[in-house]
């Protein structure tokens, strides 16, 4: 009996030791955890310093010590400073010399604050203003009116080169608009959310009827600010395969953001957003560049392979005037071929203002970029448009292959497959989910399919894989 009880109870302490110990290794862990990101904030900050302004950590600090001693009969003001566009600057530049214009920046706004005014960066490109004093309404938009002014005015870099900014400028007061300070910072993002959705370089004061507004969409906004910053988007491909040969066509590219809590999400999470705040040219010029460098990396180790690279473009992005001239310079500086890359048009019929994007689509096909549209976008009026556009590939979904949606919409497939081989136009039917839906297609002559019969979109190093496999012809 004793024996058993002895058992037990040794049975017991090692159950009890293991069980420590995975608290001491998960205490040890959350302690690491905890010391490799204060380092990591730290190290962050450090990159953010410019002298004489404060840190995010200082000024966060300053501002909670001084609502605890003012309490809610005191008052102060903050003003939030988001640099409009400013990711352009930086791919212009690079980094080291948009810290430079930031530097210059600083010292433009420093000349308009008041004494005992408190400037803070709270990220790249985002600064705050501390008003200690008691500034009413009209002296507050009065103070962010010389702040945006300075922010305007031109910085020389070098030569001949100058940098005009613009901003989008909020403002909150306490007690009115948050009793804390993250009730106000919350209030001065959806201020400036707003302004950026309604084309930025303006001031604002927050109001509640902003939350309305702005609501839901506030928060992905800055998470979108620090992806760009942290580089968490990444291309997708999407092969396309060419059946009469059974080869690699070509690949599109799909921008997807590896959200650090959410994983992978796609783009209808973060680009109607990012198209509000002028981040989505931002998407354009890297997203051309990332394709133009996985481009150059499968040539090195496929040079036999000619691989056509399709990138989307939103109407949005071909309202930019200068989107012609960004896309030139990374073409000269990787030395590329712009024949390769098929610049894909997104909703081309709802355009509203088709002499503008006539302009930039001429304008890119002279480059040499190869020009794709969506099919069932169109209809019979606008196909005369699309005749004098120069355009190199239709692509169609499968609505067209599904049994309650034949008739009116095969009629109308096989429209534009005639105008496509009257025209020597390439014909792309996409989202291909089965060997039925591949044998349907074949019945209309089309030669290029891309979809899930044959992968789903794989990454830039699965994609070396799987040319390197021919995996497609192992289906």
């Amino acid at each position: 009996m004793n024996f058993i009880i002895y058992q037990v109870s040794d049975q017991f302490g090692i159950i009890l030791s293991f069980l420590m110990m995975l608290v001491m290794m998960a205490l040890i862990y959350f302690l690491a955890r905890s010391f490799f990101r204060e380092q990591t904030r730290l190290r962050n900050e450090h990159a953010l310093s410019i002298e004489g302004v404060l840190s995010k950590t200082e000024i966060h600090s300053i501002i909670t010590s001084h609502i605890s001693k003012a309490g809610k009969d005191g008052s102060f003001s903050l003003v939030h400073i988001d640099l409009d566009k400013f990711t352009e600057f930086i791919n212009a530049f690079g980094q080291d010399e948009a810290e430079k214009i930031l530097e210059r920046l600083v010292k433009n706004i420093e000349i308009v604050l008041p004494k005992g005014v408190k400037l803070s960066r709270l990220q790249n490109d985002e600064f705050l203003v501390f008003l200690t004093m008691d500034y009413d309404r009209t002296e507050a938009l009065e103070l962010a009116g010389k702040v945006k002014h300075a922010i305007t005015r031109p910085i020389r870099l070098y030569g001949d080169t100058e940098v005009n900014l613009t901003a989008s400028i909020a403002i909150a007061f306490y007690p009115v608009h948050g009793e804390t300070l993250k009730d106000l910072l919350n209030s001065l993002q959806i201020a400036t959310y707003i302004t950026k959705k309604n084309g930025g370089d303006a001031v604002r004061i927050y109001s509640d009827e902003m939350s309305e507004q702005g609501g839901e969409h506030v928060e992905y906004y800055y998470q979108i600010k620090h992806a760009i910053q942290h580089k968490e988007f990444t291309l997708y491909y999407h092969p396309i395969i060419n059946v009469e040969d059974n080869d690699l066509f070509g690949v599109e590219a799909l921008i997807r953001w590896n959200h650090p809590e959410h994983g992978i999400l796609p783009p209808y999470k973060f680009l109607p957003i990012m198209e509000q705040s002028g981040d989505i040219k931002w998407i354009g010029m890297w997203g051309l560049e990332t394709i133009i460098k996985t481009y150059q990396e499968l040539k090195q180790e496929f040079p036999k392979k000619e691989i056509i690279f399709t990138m989307n473009l939103s109407p949005k992005q071909l309202m930019y005037e200068d989107l012609v001239n960004d896309f030139q310079k990374l073409l000269k500086k990787y030395r590329m071929n712009a024949e390769s890359i098929v610049l894909e048009i997104i909703e081309y019929a709802v355009f509203d203002k088709p002499d503008v994007m006539s302009k930039n689509l001429t304008a890119l096909k002279k480059l040499g970029f190869q020009l794709a549209i969506d099919g069932f976008g169109l209809d019979y009026q606008t196909l005369s448009q699309v005749d004098n556009l120069e355009i190199d590939i239709i692509k169609l979904d499968n609505e067209f292959l599904k049994d309650q949606e034949a008739y009116m919409k095969s009629k109308f497939a096989n429209l534009l497959i005639d105008f496509a081989e009257r025209n020597h136009y390439k014909v792309i039917c996409e989202a291909i989910e089965n060997e039925e839906m591949l044998e349907a297609a074949k019945l209309y002559k089309i030669k290029y399919m891309q979809g899930y019969y044959y992968t789903k979109p794989i990454s830039a190093e699965t994609l070396k894989g799987y040319i390197g496999t021919e995996s497609w012809k192992h289906i």
